[in-house]
């Protein structure tokens, strides 16, 4: 050996002897041409099994991935690794093949107990995807109700990573007069302490709409609830609108909005253009009196009013770009004449589509339309 004495075979048959993994020798004609102790005792054969086929020893070797490792490193003059799963050697085994001037060296160890791992630990990945898919689920709507003379669509899409529970989350209530109500927050941060908040936020804007009129005061009830009855770090942003009762023949509902630090809902007019509410007021679960932005009009029918979470204009496509609230905005105004359900969809694909498919923070959106007077879309 160049720098060195030259190997001393009598040693590297010794260390062979003692290894505790599977080593065995193919010559050209892929016989075995030398097999280990630990190979006989996981083979269950003895020294016979030299000058027999490795496929006669080992069956799993006869195709898949051990055939194909063979056939590789024979082809390719490199050394070839896999996995296999056999039940000659009763478990999960690594193997690596090492080509030589006439034949291959393959080395095979026990992984089973890695293997068990890894399955032990999918499960528990699973499990608790399933867990936070439950809580997900139970912050949101089961359905939306039926509102007379008003379409309403949601959609809601988790992070990619789907183990923790999200903070976005929307709403669709009746409140008194036979008016209704329509609420979308985020909460910021993750798991069991961003869905705690979540529920609060939520069922305490239910509460609010029960004592008090009009968004402003819904808000400021919802902001000092949050403020007496948490600790820490418990910010979140909300819009919550009250839509008057729809009455056939006037032709349009009256629409009260309040806006706290939440991105600002747009209105689709009929003939396909967009508003976009100019203030978005100041985040709740920071200061005792938050300002809260206003704002009051109506939707004719055929119009809409979109709401929607960051994770839609945040949303970052592979380069980096931003989806955007330009990007949105002439979305939404191609959907002039859509079904609230349809407008929703279309928001949700497109997010996913600018992803590529993986969606880095959660996405809500919340549509109402006001129906035509034939009660058509």
């Amino acid at each position: 050996m160049a720098g060195g004495r030259a190997a001393d075979p009598a040693l590297a048959a010794r260390v062979l002897e003692h290894i505790s993994d599977v080593f065995l020798i193919l010559d050209e004609r892929g016989r075995v041409a030398y097999l280990n102790p630990a190979g006989e005792e996981a083979l269950g054969v003895s020294r016979e099994a030299v000058g027999r086929r490795l496929e006669e020893i080992l069956p799993e070797a006869a195709s898949g991935r051990v055939a194909e490792a063979l056939e590789r490193a024979a082809r390719e003059r490199g050394s070839v690794s896999f996995e296999l799963n056999s039940r000659t050697l009763g478990g999960w085994f690594a193997g690596r093949v090492y080509p030589f001037p006439g034949g291959l060296a393959l080395l095979l160890w026990d992984i089973s107990e890695r293997k068990e791992e890894q399955e032990r630990y999918q499960r528990l990945y699973r499990e608790k995807h399933r867990i936070a898919r439950v809580l997900q689920e139970a912050l949101l709507p089961p359905r939306l109700p039926e509102v007379p003379g008003i379409e309403v669509g949601g959609r809601y899409l988790a992070a990619a990573e789907g183990m923790e529970v999200g903070g976005d989350f929307y709403d669709v209530f009746a409140v008194e007069n036979d008016g209704w109500a329509l609420a979308i927050g985020d909460v910021t941060g993750k798991g069991p302490e961003a869905a705690s908040l979540t529920s609060l936020a939520r069922y305490t804007i239910r509460t609010a709409a029960m004592r008090v009129k009009r968004p402003r005061g819904v808000l400021s009830f919802l902001n000092r609830e949050i403020l007496r009855q948490t600790e820490g770090d418990r910010f979140f942003t909300v819009v919550y609108c009250e839509l008057e009762p729809y009455r056939a023949g006037e032709g349009a509902v009256e629409i009260r909005v309040g806006c706290a630090g939440h991105p600002p809902p747009m209105v689709l007019r009929r003939g396909g253009e967009v508003e976009t509410l100019p203030s978005t007021g100041m985040i709740l679960g920071a200061v005792e009196e938050p300002e809260v932005a206003t704002w009051s009009g109506r939707l004719s029918e055929g119009e809409a009013m979109v709401l929607y979470t960051d994770g839609v204009t945040e949303a970052r496509g592979p380069g980096g770009e931003l989806f955007g609230e330009e990007r949105l905005r002439e979305l939404v105004g191609g959907c002039a004449g859509a079904a609230a359900e349809e407008v929703a969809r279309r928001i949700e694909q497109a997010v996913l589509d600018f992803q590529r498919g993986e969606v880095r923070d959660d996405v809500a959106v919340l549509v109402a339309r006001v129906q035509d007077a034939s009660g058509e879309v």
